[in-house]
């Protein structure tokens, strides 16, 4: 017969706060019962245990056609209108933490209030602009990142250690960074990583404020735990390719529309100067998670408006003035309307997209390389012939 646990017993069982249990009961994931003295609730032991055997699941709602991997990590959690980094609320830590501070709390699970990162080789950045100076003007921004990673690869070493891990991810950004072609004055090259991203997006002058805007950008976008981008990069990490490899595996993911490049479409339309004209064929508005509301969306908004024209400003809030009836805005609508404020070309998005998911992406590489390499396995079910 199967033994009734308190809420504490379950938190401690699954090594998570009281609040993510009544989460987990919320969503769904936990039945809760009413306790023998009618006031506390209790769960049941058996479903209990599942639960902690499949590591933390997101919903019990399913899509259909949807397939579900479902994997252990220390990395991130999400709910329903909450994000942390390691334990931490990511709102209360994007109220003061630089990109360079989330990166490292990623990476090695600690605030060392040490950065800036690692230097950059200078080797591995003029291999990456060397390679990219040959592609075409018209080549796309996840083309250019894929060759200045792979030209920079050879001198970025393997994650043996923590140091190692830490220097490997900040070549690979530094790789990243240096394979977007200039529109500004460039950046000292030990300049943070924001300061450096900034000539790459913006012809403005990089003001503290629009450098701010662009920072907390990349530190509420550098996790979102087991994204698709993400599980890619998690399998290339099975089979123990380096860390360049990996993250060309997430760029390639994070591309295609539905993901990457949703606030590129908000751009586009912030561009043009119209407004929300239904909301349900826009980008920018619902979430699968977070279903009441994205926490990125309103920090991130509250820093561009102050650095946006008065014509840019008031298309901006139109665009997110929804009616009540539409989803909640996300925060590819507040990072399209920071794209659109700081005279990005429309796709420019998409790099600050992913050089700050590239943060969360080695994170997750370099906990999969704890764990035996090859796991993913998929099987097919053949259909016939068509």
């Amino acid at each position: 017969m199967s033994t009734d646990l308190s809420a504490k017993e379950v938190a401690d069982r699954l090594g998570v706060e009281l609040a993510t249990v009544y989460a987990y009961a919320s969503r769904g994931s936990l039945t809760r019962r009413p306790g023998p003295d009618g006031r506390t609730s209790v769960y049941d032991a058996d479903e209990v245990e599942a639960l902690a055997r499949r590591a933390r699941p997101r919903s019990t709602r399913r899509r259909v056609g949807a397939v579900d991997v479902v994997i252990g990590t220390t990395v991130s959690e999400i709910g329903d209108g909450w994000i942390r980094y390691r334990d931490h609320d990511l709102v209360e830590l994007a109220a003061w933490a630089t990109f360079e501070d989330a990166s490292t709390l990623l990476w090695t699970g600690e605030l060392t209030g040490e950065p800036p990162l690692p230097p950059s080789d200078p080797a591995a950045v003029a291999a990456a602009e060397r390679a990219v100076a040959a592609l075409p003007r018209q080549a796309s921004v996840t083309a250019r990142l894929v060759v200045g990673a792979s030209a920079a690869s050879p001198w970025i070493p393997r994650a043996t250690t923590t140091d190692t891990a830490v220097t490997a991810a900040s070549l690979v950004i530094d790789a990243l960074v240096a394979a977007l072609p200039d529109r500004g004055v460039p950046a000292s090259p030990d300049a943070p990583v924001a300061a450096r991203l900034w000539p790459k997006l913006s012809p403005l002058p990089p003001t503290a404020d629009r450098l701010r805007a662009l920072d907390l950008a990349m530190v509420l976008l550098a996790e979102h735990e087991l994204a698709t981008s993400t599980l890619a990069v998690r399998v290339a990490a099975s089979t123990r390719a380096k860390p360049a490899e990996v993250v060309i595996a997430g760029l390639g993911t994070a591309s295609g529309p539905f993901h990457g490049r949703a606030a590129v479409r908000v751009h586009r339309r912030l561009a043009e100067g119209l407004g929300p004209v239904d909301h349900d064929a826009l980008a920018g508005f619902g979430h699968g998670v977070h279903v009441s509301g994205d926490p990125r969306f309103a920090p991130l908004l509250a820093a561009v408006l102050p650095i946006a024209t008065d014509e840019q400003r008031a298309v901006i809030e139109r665009y997110v003035d929804r009616p009540r009836s539409a989803a909640p805005p996300n925060v590819d609508a507040a990072l399209g309307a920071l794209g659109h404020a700081i005279g990005a070309e429309p796709g420019a998005t998409e790099a600050v997209f992913v050089i700050a998911r590239t943060a969360g992406w080695l994170a997750h590489a370099f906990e999969e390389a704890d764990e035996e390499p090859l796991r993913y396995r998929g099987r097919t079910l053949y259909r016939g012939p068509r």
